[in-house]
């Protein structure tokens, strides 16, 4: 896994290097990056809600696949003694961008109606990827640098393109400071990388299709 760099930042007014994506601002330096866009016909303020708002336990097949990765946490609470079995566990609801800040990721910036990055620092080739140690707010995710972990952020980003539409991109960058863990890691992603990547198509497709459903019928303008 051969480390990659961001892309040059642009000087701003004053001279100054600017970041060119929010997530530069937290993660600049990685190990791995993988990127999915694509052309949605839709204004970018209404893309971006509809992206914040897109629930992908919607999507049978996506539903299922979430739930097979975080089937081996719920079996290793179960051992521990939670108390529950993982046929008792109550069922989430949604699975939108928003509840996964409640999953173990942070919310680590937003630009309104343009930009979301989260970020999440673990160890995911482990059955229980958490640990108590890891960061918890923006600030300690920048500045997080221990080995024996993945520090990783996921964004979204809407640009305006043409008249009425957007190009929709979701980008997800890996950051890992020894070789140990970056081998561990591999060995996971030769096996999840294929399904997250489905998942982020099928999700491109589902916003792509829930903008072209037409809107509720504006009975006020009928009766006028």
């Amino acid at each position: 896994m051969s480390a990659a760099r961001a892309q040059p930042s642009e000087p701003d007014a004053g001279g100054a290097a600017a970041p060119r994506l929010l997530m530069d601002r937290f993660l600049p330096e990685y190990d791995l990056s993988i990127v999915h866009a694509d052309v949605v016909r839709a204004p970018p303020a209404e893309c971006y809600e509809a992206a914040r708002e897109m629930d992908l336990f919607q999507a049978p097949l996506a539903r299922a696949l979430l739930g097979l990765r975080a089937l081996p946490q719920r079996v290793a609470e179960t051992v521990r003694g939670r108390g529950r079995t993982p046929g008792a566990a109550a069922p989430r609801g949604t699975f939108r961008l928003k509840d996964m800040v409640g999953l173990g990721w942070i919310l680590l910036g937003e630009t309104p109606g343009a930009e979301m990055v989260l970020g999440q620092v673990s160890r995911p080739w482990k059955t229980v990827a958490a640990s108590a140690d890891v960061p918890t707010t923006p600030e300690q995710f920048a500045g997080f640098s221990q080995p024996g972990y993945a520090k990783i952020a996921a964004g979204l980003r809407i640009d305006p393109y043409g008249a009425g539409s957007s190009i929709v991109t979701v980008e997800t960058r890996v950051a890992i400071r020894d070789e140990k863990s970056r081998r561990r890691f591999r060995r996971y992603w030769a096996l999840v990388g294929p399904f997250s990547s489905f998942i982020r198509r099928m999700a491109l497709r589902q916003l792509a299709h829930e903008l072209r459903r037409p809107g509720p019928p504006d009975n006020g303008a009928a009766g006028a």
